[in-house]
C-alpha cells in the first residue's frame, strides 16, 4: 500500500496486523475463500476500532501489553484509518 501512494499504512507495522488479527474472533474464518475471511476480519476490525470501548482491552499476541494503551506507537484512530484504506485499496465494496 505504502508503495502505491497509500501513507497511511506507513506507521503500521506487521506485528500490528499480526496483533488485530489475533483479536478477530475465530468465527470470524472459515470463509469459502481466503478473500471471504480477509473481508470479514477488516469489516470487524474497522467497526470495532471506531471507538476505544470496543477495543479498549484487546492485547498483544504475547499477551504482556494491551494494544491500545498508552506507551505503545501507533494508536487506534490510525489504526481505523488504516483499515478504511485497507479495504478500499483491496477493492471491497
Amino acid at each position: 500500500m505504502v508503495e502505491n501512494g497509500h501513507d497511511v499504512a506507513a506507521p503500521i507495522p506487521s506485528y500490528l496486523i499480526e496483533c488485530l488479527v489475533w483479536n478477530v474472533p475465530d468465527a470470524r474464518f472459515g470463509g469459502n475463500e481466503f478473500r471471504d475471511d480477509v473481508r470479514s476480519a477488516i469489516a470487524f476490525l474497522w467497526k470495532e476500532t471506531l471507538s476505544d470501548g470496543a477495543c479498549g482491552d484487546w492485547g498483544e499476541i504475547n499477551d504482556l501489553k494491551y494494544l491500545f494503551w498508552d506507551g505503545q506507537p501507533w494508536s487506534r484512530d490510525q489504526v481505523n484509518k488504516f483499515l478504511y484504506a485497507a479495504w478500499n485499496y483491496i477493492g471491497f465494496k
